[in-house]
């Protein structure tokens, strides 16, 4: 009989320390081409990064060995226009329109990367539609969060989906040292890399409530510094919401064993003689609605409400002991001047 228990504690163990070990890896260790970018209709430029990924990617870092260098990248839309995304010869994975080609809503757009190597990849035409306006922005807060949601109302007798992307810019302390201004104190970037998206399935045409779109962590230094919040509510396609809807559930999968095992996600730009080669990302067309938000935590309520529909970033348990703008690179010493 002990003898049984013990066999079921080693095989529970050891099936515990399997789920803890599951990660999100590319199935396919030979490197593929990456796709990160969108066009929308705010001014250009528009931004596209192509790398080739593999068991060495780490994160979002592309370093210039991964970087795919040498691509000639075409936009074009449904009314023959086109332009060119050129290399930056200073971070060589991003590749850049210039400032006169703006995206508009109602036209649909294709994008057409000619890789190095002879092989071509496409996207199918997608249509901008245009989006609701954010009617209300607004926040409260917890003892670690400024948190922020929006308002607004879904257009009637009309499928819609939608994704809101947002950045804060807060006040940072850290233990580091230097001699330059910031080196115990800098504004920095906080910026979500989940995907906030939404069906209007169940809602067609009525009002979207308090919607949660953004944490901006509160320094316990600096708990009443103000935060500088920018949403973007976006009009996406049913292809984009499911492939970022699967994105997100790969991305905080739990690690219990009732979980389904990761995959690699299919997304939109395909081998144009290689239906079954794809590369990996997703290349979006989206109109877009702006607000920006300016908090100061001394005048916002304590909630105690649970967070619902994101999950809140982690919080590092000690304070950095390095330079403040080497731990949180990004904005700089002082905050935004102007913000509205």
């Amino acid at each position: 009989m002990k003898r049984n228990i013990l066999f079921i504690i080693i095989a529970i163990v050891v099936q515990l320390s399997c789920v803890e070990q599951v990660e999100l890896p590319y199935r396919n260790e030979t490197p593929v081409l990456v796709v990160d970018g969108e066009i929308t209709n705010e001014a250009p430029p528009y931004n596209l990064r192509l790398s080739y990924s593999g068991k060495f990617v780490s994160g979002s870092i592309i370093t210039s060995r991964l970087a795919v260098n040498g691509a000639r990248v075409i936009l074009t839309d449904n009314a023959g226009n086109s332009v060119r995304f050129r290399q930056n010869i200073y971070e060589p994975a991003l590749y850049q329109t210039d400032n006169d080609f703006r995206c508009q809503v109602g036209r649909s757009y294709s994008l057409r990367i000619e890789m190095p190597d002879g092989k071509v990849y496409i996207t199918k035409p997608q249509l901008m539609k245009g989006v609701p306006p954010i009617s209300n922005v607004y926040a409260d807060k917890t003892k670690d969060f400024v948190r922020t949601y929006i308002d607004t109302k879904d257009a009637e007798n009309s499928t819609d989906y939608y994704r809101w992307k947002s950045y804060s810019i807060s006040l940072k302390i850290t233990r580091g040292g230097g001699a330059n201004t910031c080196a115990f104190s800098c504004w920095a970037y906080n910026r979500d890399d989940g995907a906030n998206v939404f069906a209007d399935t169940y809602i067609n045409g009525k009002d979207i409530k308090k919607r949660l779109v953004q944490f901006s962590p509160i320094d316990p230094d600096a708990p009443l510094s103000r935060h500088y919040i920018e949403v973007k509510q976006m009009s996406i396609s049913e292809e984009s919401y499911l492939f970022w809807q699967q994105y997100e559930e790969q991305r905080t999968r739990t690690g219990s064993i009732f979980d389904p095992l990761p995959s690699t996600i299919i997304g939109n730009i395909v081998n144009e003689k290689d239906d079954k080669d794809f590369a990996l990302g997703f290349f979006g067309v989206s109109g877009v609605s702006t607000k920006r938000l300016l908090v100061d935590p001394s005048l916002v309520s304590l909630s105690n409400e649970a967070s619902i529909g994101l999950l809140p970033p982690l919080i590092p348990l000690e304070k950095p002991t390095t330079n403040c703008q080497t731990t949180y690179p990004g904005y700089g010493c002082t905050p935004p001047t102007e913000w509205k």
